[in-house]
């Protein structure tokens, strides 16, 4: 559990990173921030669903990252993905509504 919480913190400051940089844009990175808004909330939607298909898809692949999803653990994977939902969510309303007017 403490790999997906290390995970999210690195795409919390990937994201932290990529709202400085299109804050400053011209028209202050509303689409952007509408593509984020709309990928995070379907992933908000489907985070079980993706979770549950994504663990039993690395279960056949190398035995690496069968063994590193494998420690992860289902409930893992999916809080991931309820994650990387939240805080693409998250970005794409700060774009939105602080962006340039």
């Amino acid at each position: 559990m403490r790999c997906v919480i290390a995970v999210l913190a690195m795409v919390a400051a990937w994201m932290a990173a990529v709202l400085f940089v299109a804050l400053a844009w011209p028209n202050g990175g509303k689409s952007l921030g509408g593509c984020l808004l709309a990928i995070g909330a379907l992933n908000l939607f489907f985070y079980k669903g993706i979770g549950r298909k994504v663990f039993a898809k690395t279960q056949s692949s190398r035995p690496f990252v069968a063994r590193f999803w494998a420690g992860i653990g289902e409930r893992g994977v999916q809080l991931f993905y309820l994650g990387v939902g939240s805080i693409l969510a998250v970005g794409g309303c700060v774009l939105l509504v602080f962006g340039a007017a």
